[in-house]
């Protein structure tokens, strides 16, 4: 299993919620930017997925 240490925030609320370590489902390119997007497993709710952009070097997924 390949996992990707991702930077949860909501940026409606303005909170932070750190970095977590999540399984990686499937790894895609943006069609409009050609920025990457990783699905992954949500770690707040089990059997639910989560998109992933990789901004500033970094894996974000707003929650919002």
């Amino acid at each position: 299993m390949t996992t990707l240490n991702v930077h949860f925030v909501n940026r409606g609320f303005g909170t932070d919620e750190g970095y977590k370590t999540v399984a990686l489902k499937n790894l895609t390119v943006c069609e409009f930017t050609g920025a990457p997007n990783a699905v992954v497993d949500n770690p707040y709710f089990p059997g639910d997925t989560l998109v992933a952009k990789f901004e500033s070097n970094e894996w974000v997924c707003d929650l919002d």
